[in-house]
């Protein structure tokens, strides 16, 4: 079990490549997302990689495939 606060997982499957991946993120924050919140005033503890993850799936080698460096 986790020991901090992000306790909850968001597995995300790349529709490019089909790899799977997951984000930890905290369950209120994430309620507060799917309510409406903008991801990063959700998750200010996440990088730029992991909130495109959460929003899109896509994996961080896609990622820089498209949007490069």
């Amino acid at each position: 079990m986790r020991k901090n606060k992000e306790d909850f997982e968001i597995i995300c499957e790349c529709p490019f490549c089909g790899s799977v991946d997951s984000v930890w993120v905290n369950e209120e924050d994430y309620i507060k997302w799917q309510n409406g919140e903008l991801v990063q005033e959700a998750f200010p503890y996440l990088n730029s990689i992991e909130r495109e993850m959460i929003i899109s799936g896509m994996c961080p080698s896609c990622q820089k495939t498209l949007f490069g460096e």
